[in-house]
């Protein structure tokens, strides 16, 4: 059967999955409820950005870039739905006060950083230095003629491959990296039964495979072949933090060049074409692994949502109730005028718990923190505030009754929710909230097409 054309990609996150489309992303998790939650928003066509953005070469370095920041961001926003915001550090802090800016975009930003310098050092830096070893043990003259220095650009390339291989192998002994990778199946599953022109169930997306040939796990290796082919032109220097220079600035290259041979290579299905997907292809079957229905269901939704709001630009974006540091949380209540005491009676009041166990609490729901700055502004009373905390509370503790009912009928694991630092055990309905409080719409950016 001929796969019809879809412009949407993916990415596994916690406990979720991400798609993006040509007009909107969406992010759907299953929440400690067992709930299906959703953060969408709409984002600038291709079409319509500037022609640099689009521009062969030039698009697939804005792509990778732009892909690894969103992806980043969508992880933390995808954990913040189970954990909450993390506190951050006095580095942080500082950092976020000297020079005026947002202190958990900062946490962002360096959470960026630290990924993109394990990156350079596991991948680019690690196999340098192993080469340069072998070098020296053998005694080999890499500076005796060109085809010497070709065939230690092939051996560094060899060396990346393996330490990719065993990074890939090694994480997926970790529980909670498997469950990722289970998510990523699922992703690739309920694209290619859209794909396939099937009805979007979880049966349908159950028959078809974990692998798919736009999967950002085939760009890393074809970015890992490109990048030996281009770092072959530079020869091979007797010192290592020169080649390793070098590497660094020709990181857009690989990444311009190995996109448009992707976008190449995704325009024919034959023989030879398929053999050099292959390899990339093979390496799924360590990045991907076979999903339970309850994922495949969290997919479809976040499939579902994207393919609407392509379709229909009214439909209202929607953000995820996460938990607030209390910290955070006072400091906007005092924003509206009243005293630090009347502000940590309202943190309890919008907790459900007492006066007296302020200092057990540690997170907020988003959703509660609005109740409370409309009682700070007296828009509604304080019992109408703990009114709507105590149904809200009964309503979160009667799907998670229904879930864990359901699963053990089912005979299946549920998620053990831990008890939220704000006195309730699972998260609240997003909908439920923003009835009464309103909600925050998330502002659109760019970034790639395509599975990552």
């Amino acid at each position: 059967m001929r796969k019809k054309s879809v412009g949407i990609g993916g990415q596994a996150v916690i406990e979720g999955v991400m798609m993006r489309g040509k007009r909107s992303m969406a992010t759907a998790v299953r929440d400690e409820n067992g709930n299906i939650v959703v953060e969408s928003r709409y984002i600038k066509p291709a079409a319509e950005k500037n022609f640099l953005f689009r521009a062969p070469f030039l698009r697939g370095i804005f792509s990778f870039f732009g892909t690894m920041v969103s992806g980043v961001g969508t992880l933390m926003r995808s954990g913040e739905v189970f954990d909450g915001e993390q506190e951050p550090s006095k580095v942080e802090k500082w950092f976020a006060k000297t020079f005026k800016v947002d202190v958990f975009s900062v946490v962002m930003a360096i959470s960026v950083l630290v990924g993109v310098a394990l990156s350079l050092g596991l991948f680019f830096f690690l196999p340098q230095l192993i080469t340069t070893g072998i070098t020296a043990l053998f005694k080999i003259d890499t500076q005796a003629n060109i085809g010497v220095q070709i065939g230690m650009n092939f051996l560094e390339g060899f060396v990346r491959m393996l330490i990719f291989v065993a990074y890939i192998g090694l994480t997926s002994l970790m529980k909670d990296i498997r469950r990722v990778y289970m998510y990523h199946g699922a992703e690739h599953k309920t694209i290619s039964c859209y794909e396939h022109d099937l009805e979007l169930t979880v049966e349908n997306a159950q028959k078809m495979t974990t692998v798919h040939d736009r999967c950002g796990t085939t760009f890393m290796f074809i970015t890992m072949v490109v990048s030996v082919l281009i770092f072959s032109l530079t020869g091979w220097s007797g010192q290592l933090w020169v080649r390793f220079l070098i590497r660094l600035a020709l990181i857009p290259v690989v990444a311009g060049v190995s996109y448009e041979v992707l976008k190449f290579l995704a325009k024919f299905d034959n023989p030879l074409v398929r053999a050099l997907k292959a390899p990339g292809l093979l390496l799924q079957k360590f990045t991907t692994r076979q999903p339970d229905d309850s994922m495949v269901e969290v997919a479809i939704v976040a499939f579902k949502t994207v393919l609407a709001m392509d379709e229909d630009q009214t439909i209202p974006e929607q953000t995820f109730d996460t938990k607030l540091l209390k910290r955070r949380v006072l400091e906007e209540l005092k924003k509206t005028g009243v005293a630090e005491q009347r502000a940590k009676e309202l943190v309890c009041k919008g907790g459900g718990v007492p006066v007296e166990e302020y200092d057990k609490i540690s997170h907020i729901k988003h959703s509660r923190m609005q109740l409370m700055i409309r009682a700070a502004k007296g828009e509604i009373s304080d019992e109408e505030l703990e009114k709507t905390v105590a149904e809200l509370n009964a309503k979160a503790d009667k799907a998670k009754s229904e879930n864990a009912q359901e699963a053990k009928d089912e005979d299946k694991p549920v998620t053990d929710g831990s008890m939220s630092a704000d006195g309730e055990e699972a998260a609240d309905q997003t909908q439920s909230a923003s009835a009464e409080s309103g909600k925050d719409a998330g502002n659109a950016d760019d970034g790639g097409d395509g599975d990552r």
